[in-house]
Protein backbone atom coordinates (compact mmCIF):
# COMPACT_ATOMS: atom_id res chain seq x y z
CA UNK A 1 0.00 0.00 0.00
CA UNK A 2 1.57 3.15 -1.07
CA UNK A 3 1.55 6.25 1.48
CA UNK A 4 1.67 9.86 -0.34
CA UNK A 5 4.37 12.20 1.78
CA UNK A 6 2.01 15.33 3.35
CA UNK A 7 3.77 17.69 1.24
CA UNK A 8 4.24 19.08 -2.33
CA UNK A 9 7.10 16.43 -2.89
CA UNK A 10 7.13 12.80 -3.60
CA UNK A 11 7.79 10.05 -1.20
CA UNK A 12 10.46 8.58 -3.38
CA UNK A 13 12.12 12.52 -3.80
CA UNK A 14 12.32 13.04 0.13
CA UNK A 15 13.41 9.36 0.87
CA UNK A 16 16.47 10.52 -1.81
CA UNK A 17 17.49 13.64 -1.06
CA UNK A 18 16.12 14.01 2.35
CA UNK A 19 16.01 11.17 4.50
CA UNK A 20 18.90 11.05 7.09
CA UNK A 21 20.52 14.05 4.85
CA UNK A 22 18.91 17.19 5.66
CA UNK A 23 16.18 19.21 7.13
CA UNK A 24 13.01 19.70 4.97
CA UNK A 25 10.67 22.62 6.01
CA UNK A 26 7.56 22.12 4.10
CA UNK A 27 4.49 24.75 4.66
CA UNK A 28 1.09 23.61 4.81
CA UNK A 29 2.00 19.86 4.48
CA UNK A 30 -1.52 19.40 6.88
CA UNK A 31 -3.76 21.86 5.98
CA UNK A 32 -6.93 22.51 8.03
CA UNK A 33 -5.09 20.54 10.70
CA UNK A 34 -6.36 19.68 14.22
CA UNK A 35 -4.46 18.79 17.42
CA UNK A 36 -5.47 15.06 18.58
CA UNK A 37 -5.71 16.43 22.05
CA UNK A 38 -6.81 19.46 23.48
CA UNK A 39 -4.61 21.36 25.70
CA UNK A 40 -6.97 20.11 28.52
CA UNK A 41 -7.19 16.39 27.48
CA UNK A 42 -2.89 16.55 26.80
CA UNK A 43 -3.36 17.47 30.60
CA UNK A 44 -5.71 14.85 31.63
CA UNK A 45 -3.92 12.22 29.64
CA UNK A 46 -0.61 13.49 31.65
CA UNK A 47 -2.31 12.77 35.12
CA UNK A 48 -2.98 9.32 33.83
CA UNK A 49 -0.78 6.27 35.48
CA UNK A 50 0.38 4.77 32.19
CA UNK A 51 1.03 7.64 29.94
CA UNK A 52 4.91 9.00 29.90
CA UNK A 53 4.58 12.82 30.99
CA UNK A 54 7.48 15.32 31.39
CA UNK A 55 6.68 19.12 32.60
CA UNK A 56 9.89 21.09 31.73
CA UNK A 57 10.52 24.54 33.45
CA UNK A 58 13.23 27.18 32.08
CA UNK A 59 14.46 29.41 34.57
CA UNK A 60 15.82 32.61 32.60
CA UNK A 61 17.96 34.48 35.39
CA UNK A 62 20.16 32.07 36.31
CA UNK A 63 19.96 29.76 33.13
CA UNK A 64 18.56 26.68 35.39
CA UNK A 65 16.38 24.24 33.99
CA UNK A 66 14.32 21.46 35.82
CA UNK A 67 11.89 18.58 35.02
CA UNK A 68 9.33 17.41 36.51
CA UNK A 69 8.24 13.44 35.25
CA UNK A 70 4.33 12.22 35.67
CA UNK A 71 2.11 10.98 36.50
CA UNK A 72 1.22 14.74 37.22
CA UNK A 73 -1.55 15.71 38.82
CA UNK A 74 -3.95 18.59 39.12
CA UNK A 75 -2.48 20.40 41.46
CA UNK A 76 0.53 20.65 38.99
CA UNK A 77 -0.90 22.77 36.81
CA UNK A 78 -2.84 24.93 39.20
CA UNK A 79 0.51 26.12 39.78
CA UNK A 80 2.44 26.81 36.59
CA UNK A 81 3.85 30.48 35.63
CA UNK A 82 2.75 32.00 32.88
CA UNK A 83 5.58 31.87 30.77
CA UNK A 84 8.87 29.59 30.03
CA UNK A 85 7.45 25.72 30.74
CA UNK A 86 6.60 22.69 28.31
CA UNK A 87 4.26 19.79 28.87
CA UNK A 88 5.55 16.82 27.03
CA UNK A 89 3.23 13.84 26.48
CA UNK A 90 4.77 10.65 24.31
CA UNK A 91 3.15 7.78 22.88
CA UNK A 92 -0.22 9.53 22.40
CA UNK A 93 -1.29 7.31 19.42
CA UNK A 94 -1.63 4.64 21.82
CA UNK A 95 -4.29 6.37 23.78
CA UNK A 96 -5.46 8.20 21.03
CA UNK A 97 -7.22 7.75 17.87
CA UNK A 98 -6.49 10.77 16.21
CA UNK A 99 -3.32 10.91 17.14
CA UNK A 100 -3.16 7.34 15.73
CA UNK A 101 -4.55 8.88 12.61
CA UNK A 102 -1.89 11.30 12.21
CA UNK A 103 1.32 8.90 12.93
CA UNK A 104 -0.78 6.80 10.08
CA UNK A 105 0.49 9.64 7.47
CA UNK A 106 4.09 8.52 8.22
CA UNK A 107 3.73 4.65 6.82
CA UNK A 108 5.91 5.56 4.09
CA UNK A 109 8.33 4.81 6.31
CA UNK A 110 8.51 0.76 7.09
CA UNK A 111 6.22 0.60 10.73
CA UNK A 112 9.07 -1.02 12.48
CA UNK A 113 11.13 2.05 12.35
CA UNK A 114 7.84 4.40 13.84
CA UNK A 115 8.30 4.78 17.03
CA UNK A 116 5.66 7.14 18.36
CA UNK A 117 3.60 10.50 18.14
CA UNK A 118 4.56 13.02 21.12
CA UNK A 119 2.67 16.05 21.57
CA UNK A 120 4.36 18.96 23.30
CA UNK A 121 2.28 21.98 24.72
CA UNK A 122 4.37 25.11 25.35
CA UNK A 123 3.30 28.90 27.41
CA UNK A 124 5.02 31.35 25.67
CA UNK A 125 8.77 31.32 25.58
CA UNK A 126 8.43 27.47 26.96
CA UNK A 127 10.92 24.67 25.32
CA UNK A 128 13.24 22.24 26.13
CA UNK A 129 16.26 24.24 25.04
CA UNK A 130 18.66 23.54 22.56
CA UNK A 131 19.53 19.62 21.43
CA UNK A 132 19.88 17.25 19.53
CA UNK A 133 17.93 14.20 19.12
CA UNK A 134 19.65 10.51 17.92
CA UNK A 135 16.48 9.06 15.59
CA UNK A 136 14.22 11.35 12.54
CA UNK A 137 11.62 13.11 13.65
CA UNK A 138 8.34 15.20 12.19
CA UNK A 139 7.71 18.51 14.02
CA UNK A 140 3.60 19.43 12.80
CA UNK A 141 2.47 22.25 14.19
CA UNK A 142 -0.49 21.81 14.94
CA UNK A 143 -1.83 25.21 17.07
CA UNK A 144 -0.25 28.51 17.89
CA UNK A 145 3.44 29.29 16.39
CA UNK A 146 6.69 27.98 17.75
CA UNK A 147 10.26 29.61 16.41
CA UNK A 148 12.37 26.34 15.33
CA UNK A 149 16.12 27.06 15.17
CA UNK A 150 18.48 24.68 13.49
CA UNK A 151 22.35 23.94 13.09
CA UNK A 152 24.20 20.94 11.37
CA UNK A 153 27.28 22.00 13.05
CA UNK A 154 27.76 22.63 16.55
CA UNK A 155 29.29 22.72 20.37
CA UNK A 156 28.74 19.48 21.82
CA UNK A 157 28.84 20.87 25.49
CA UNK A 158 25.96 21.04 27.31
CA UNK A 159 24.70 22.92 30.30
CA UNK A 160 25.57 21.04 33.95
CA UNK A 161 23.50 20.29 36.59
CA UNK A 162 20.45 19.25 34.20
CA UNK A 163 19.14 15.71 33.22
CA UNK A 164 18.33 17.12 30.71
CA UNK A 165 20.96 17.40 27.41
CA UNK A 166 20.72 21.01 26.22
CA UNK A 167 23.64 22.44 24.21
CA UNK A 168 25.34 24.96 26.17
CA UNK A 169 26.56 27.20 22.98
CA UNK A 170 23.43 26.85 20.63
CA UNK A 171 24.25 29.29 17.63
CA UNK A 172 21.78 28.96 14.70
CA UNK A 173 22.70 28.64 11.10
CA UNK A 174 18.94 28.53 10.05
CA UNK A 175 15.67 29.43 11.24
CA UNK A 176 11.39 29.50 10.53
CA UNK A 177 8.11 30.48 12.43
CA UNK A 178 6.15 27.56 11.89
CA UNK A 179 1.99 28.24 12.05
CA UNK A 180 -0.87 25.56 12.11
CA UNK A 181 -0.11 22.67 9.26
CA UNK A 182 3.56 23.65 9.04
CA UNK A 183 5.86 20.64 9.31
CA UNK A 184 9.73 20.39 9.97
CA UNK A 185 11.90 17.14 8.63
CA UNK A 186 15.09 16.53 11.28
CA UNK A 187 17.26 13.77 10.22
CA UNK A 188 19.44 12.37 13.91
CA UNK A 189 21.76 14.95 15.31
CA UNK A 190 21.00 17.77 13.87
CA UNK A 191 21.07 20.42 17.01
CA UNK A 192 17.27 22.34 17.27
CA UNK A 193 15.81 24.33 19.32
CA UNK A 194 12.05 25.40 19.67
CA UNK A 195 10.19 27.96 21.30
CA UNK A 196 6.28 28.91 21.56
CA UNK A 197 6.21 32.70 20.63
CA UNK A 198 3.30 35.19 20.55
CA UNK A 199 1.29 32.92 22.84
CA UNK A 200 1.04 28.96 23.71
CA UNK A 201 1.70 26.44 20.73
CA UNK A 202 1.09 22.87 20.24
CA UNK A 203 3.31 20.54 18.27
CA UNK A 204 3.40 16.92 17.52
CA UNK A 205 6.50 14.72 17.16
CA UNK A 206 6.45 11.84 15.05
CA UNK A 207 9.43 10.10 15.85
CA UNK A 208 11.35 7.31 14.60
CA UNK A 209 13.14 4.13 16.34
CA UNK A 210 16.45 4.15 15.81
CA UNK A 211 18.14 1.30 18.24
CA UNK A 212 21.74 1.63 19.36
CA UNK A 213 24.32 -1.09 18.00
CA UNK A 214 25.24 -2.07 21.64
CA UNK A 215 21.53 -2.42 22.57
CA UNK A 216 21.02 -4.74 19.31
CA UNK A 217 24.37 -6.44 20.65
CA UNK A 218 23.28 -7.16 23.97
CA UNK A 219 19.32 -8.31 23.36
CA UNK A 220 20.35 -10.30 20.63
CA UNK A 221 23.21 -11.74 22.72
CA UNK A 222 20.54 -12.23 25.42
CA UNK A 223 18.85 -14.23 23.14
CA UNK A 224 21.27 -16.64 22.26
CA UNK A 225 22.54 -17.01 25.64
CA UNK A 226 18.94 -18.36 26.69
CA UNK A 227 19.09 -21.29 24.23
CA UNK A 228 22.56 -22.73 25.65
CA UNK A 229 22.78 -25.38 28.12
CA UNK A 230 23.52 -24.14 31.36
CA UNK A 231 25.40 -27.22 31.82
CA UNK A 232 27.49 -26.38 29.05
CA UNK A 233 30.99 -25.74 30.76
CA UNK A 234 34.53 -24.82 29.78
CA UNK A 235 36.89 -27.62 28.75
CA UNK A 236 40.80 -28.02 28.83
CA UNK A 237 41.45 -31.79 28.87
CA UNK A 238 44.94 -30.86 27.07
CA UNK A 239 46.02 -28.69 29.48
CA UNK A 240 49.61 -28.17 29.55
CA UNK A 241 51.91 -27.31 32.47
CA UNK A 242 53.21 -24.22 32.61
CA UNK A 243 56.19 -21.87 34.14
CA UNK A 244 53.63 -18.78 35.56
CA UNK A 245 50.57 -19.81 37.16
CA UNK A 246 49.12 -16.45 37.02
CA UNK A 247 49.81 -16.17 33.30
CA UNK A 248 46.67 -16.46 30.92
CA UNK A 249 48.20 -18.49 28.04
CA UNK A 250 47.35 -18.27 24.67
CA UNK A 251 45.62 -21.60 24.53
CA UNK A 252 43.11 -20.35 27.20
CA UNK A 253 42.14 -17.37 25.08
CA UNK A 254 41.97 -19.38 21.50
CA UNK A 255 39.92 -21.78 23.10
CA UNK A 256 37.38 -19.08 24.47
CA UNK A 257 37.64 -17.43 21.15
CA UNK A 258 36.18 -20.43 19.40
CA UNK A 259 33.68 -21.27 21.95
CA UNK A 260 32.29 -17.41 21.31
CA UNK A 261 32.62 -17.54 17.75
CA UNK A 262 30.79 -21.31 17.77
CA UNK A 263 27.73 -19.67 20.21
CA UNK A 264 27.26 -15.91 18.96
CA UNK A 265 27.17 -16.86 14.73
CA UNK A 266 23.98 -15.42 13.50
CA UNK A 267 21.57 -17.38 11.74
CA UNK A 268 18.91 -15.86 9.94
CA UNK A 269 16.12 -17.83 11.39
CA UNK A 270 17.07 -16.87 14.71
CA UNK A 271 17.77 -13.59 14.09
CA UNK A 272 14.37 -12.78 11.53
CA UNK A 273 12.29 -14.51 15.27
CA UNK A 274 14.16 -12.24 17.63
CA UNK A 275 14.47 -8.91 15.59
CA UNK A 276 10.50 -9.49 14.77
CA UNK A 277 9.61 -9.66 18.96
CA UNK A 278 12.27 -7.34 19.64
CA UNK A 279 10.70 -4.64 17.54
CA UNK A 280 6.68 -5.15 18.81
CA UNK A 281 8.07 -5.22 22.37
CA UNK A 282 5.88 -3.10 23.89
CA UNK A 283 6.92 -0.32 26.44
CA UNK A 284 6.70 -0.58 30.25
CA UNK A 285 3.18 0.18 31.16
CA UNK A 286 1.53 0.31 27.79
CA UNK A 287 -0.27 -3.27 27.27
CA UNK A 288 -3.80 -3.57 25.33
CA UNK A 289 -7.12 -5.00 27.56
CA UNK A 290 -8.71 -7.82 27.42
CA UNK A 291 -11.86 -7.76 26.09
CA UNK A 292 -15.05 -8.63 28.22
CA UNK A 293 -15.84 -11.97 26.77
CA UNK A 294 -12.78 -14.57 25.59
CA UNK A 295 -13.62 -17.36 23.01
CA UNK A 296 -12.68 -20.96 23.11
CA UNK A 297 -14.39 -21.43 19.18
CA UNK A 298 -13.29 -19.49 16.24
CA UNK A 299 -16.85 -20.33 15.26
CA UNK A 300 -18.46 -18.19 18.16
CA UNK A 301 -15.72 -15.24 17.55
CA UNK A 302 -16.86 -15.50 13.75
CA UNK A 303 -20.43 -14.41 14.72
CA UNK A 304 -19.44 -11.63 16.87
CA UNK A 305 -17.30 -10.15 14.41
CA UNK A 306 -19.73 -10.75 11.48
CA UNK A 307 -21.94 -9.28 13.51
CA UNK A 308 -19.58 -5.64 14.25
CA UNK A 309 -19.11 -2.61 11.80
CA UNK A 310 -15.51 -2.94 12.09
CA UNK A 311 -12.47 -4.74 13.42
CA UNK A 312 -9.24 -2.57 14.61
CA UNK A 313 -5.58 -3.21 15.89
CA UNK A 314 -5.73 -2.25 19.44
CA UNK A 315 -3.64 1.24 19.15
CA UNK A 316 -1.41 -0.06 22.25
CA UNK A 317 -0.24 -3.17 19.33
CA UNK A 318 2.27 -3.60 17.39
CA UNK A 319 1.78 -5.36 14.19
CA UNK A 320 5.45 -6.37 11.59
CA UNK A 321 5.28 -9.52 9.77
CA UNK A 322 8.30 -11.25 7.69
CA UNK A 323 8.56 -13.83 4.98
CA UNK A 324 11.07 -16.16 5.91
CA UNK A 325 12.29 -19.10 3.05
CA UNK A 326 8.93 -21.48 4.29
CA UNK A 327 6.69 -19.63 5.97
CA UNK A 328 4.96 -16.03 7.01
CA UNK A 329 5.89 -14.88 10.63
CA UNK A 330 3.80 -12.29 11.76
CA UNK A 331 4.39 -10.23 15.43
CA UNK A 332 2.42 -8.73 17.52
CA UNK A 333 3.52 -7.26 20.92
CA UNK A 334 6.50 -9.08 21.27
CA UNK A 335 5.21 -12.36 20.20
CA UNK A 336 5.81 -14.90 17.04
CA UNK A 337 3.03 -16.16 15.46
CA UNK A 338 3.32 -18.78 12.33
CA UNK A 339 0.32 -17.65 9.77
CA UNK A 340 -0.24 -17.37 5.84
CA UNK A 341 1.27 -14.19 4.21
CA UNK A 342 -2.42 -13.23 3.20
CA UNK A 343 -3.19 -12.69 6.30
CA UNK A 344 -0.23 -11.16 7.58
CA UNK A 345 -0.92 -8.59 5.25
CA UNK A 346 -4.90 -8.52 5.78
CA UNK A 347 -4.20 -8.02 9.56
CA UNK A 348 -1.40 -5.11 9.02
CA UNK A 349 -1.79 -3.26 6.02
CA UNK A 350 -4.42 -1.31 7.14
CA UNK A 351 -5.11 -0.81 10.99
CA UNK A 352 -8.71 -0.85 10.72
CA UNK A 353 -10.70 -3.51 8.09
CA UNK A 354 -14.43 -4.88 7.70
CA UNK A 355 -15.11 -8.11 9.43
CA UNK A 356 -15.04 -9.54 5.59
CA UNK A 357 -11.94 -8.64 4.70
CA UNK A 358 -10.17 -10.02 7.78
CA UNK A 359 -12.21 -13.18 7.99
CA UNK A 360 -11.80 -14.31 4.11
CA UNK A 361 -8.18 -13.69 4.82
CA UNK A 362 -8.05 -16.21 7.59
CA UNK A 363 -8.64 -19.76 5.43
CA UNK A 364 -6.00 -21.44 7.17
CA UNK A 365 -6.60 -23.32 10.46
CA UNK A 366 -3.19 -21.13 11.87
CA UNK A 367 -4.38 -18.40 10.68
CA UNK A 368 -7.90 -18.72 12.73
CA UNK A 369 -6.15 -19.61 15.82
CA UNK A 370 -3.90 -16.50 15.64
CA UNK A 371 -7.18 -14.79 15.16
CA UNK A 372 -8.61 -15.79 17.98
CA UNK A 373 -5.82 -15.83 20.04
CA UNK A 374 -5.42 -12.15 19.04
CA UNK A 375 -8.81 -10.94 19.90
CA UNK A 376 -8.84 -12.71 23.28
CA UNK A 377 -5.51 -10.75 24.31
CA UNK A 378 -7.08 -7.64 22.92
CA UNK A 379 -5.09 -6.85 19.86
CA UNK A 380 -7.91 -6.47 18.01
CA UNK A 381 -10.70 -5.42 18.70
CA UNK A 382 -14.25 -4.26 17.78
CA UNK A 383 -14.14 -0.73 16.46
CA UNK A 384 -17.00 0.49 19.28
CA UNK A 385 -14.46 -0.58 22.05
CA UNK A 386 -11.92 1.58 20.61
Amino acid sequence: MHYPFPGDITVETFLRDYWQKKPLLIRNAFPDIKSPLSADELAGLACEPDANARLIFEEHQHGNWYVQHGPLYEEDFSNLPEKDWTLLVTDVEKHSAEARELINHFRFIPDWRIDDLMISYAAEGGSVGPHTDAYDVFLIQVEGQRHWMVNTEYDETCVEDTELRILKNFNSAEDWILEPGDMLYLPPHVAHHGIAVNGPCMTCSAGFRSPSISNLVSEYAETLAADIDPELRYEDPDLDCQLHPAEIPPAAINNIKALLLEQLQVHDDLLQRWFGRYSTEPRAGVHPHYPDRLFDDFDDLVSVLNSSTAIAQSRASKFLFMQSDDSTLLFVDGECYKTSLNFAIAITDQRTFSPATLLNAAQTADDQQVLLHLYNNGNIIIVDEA
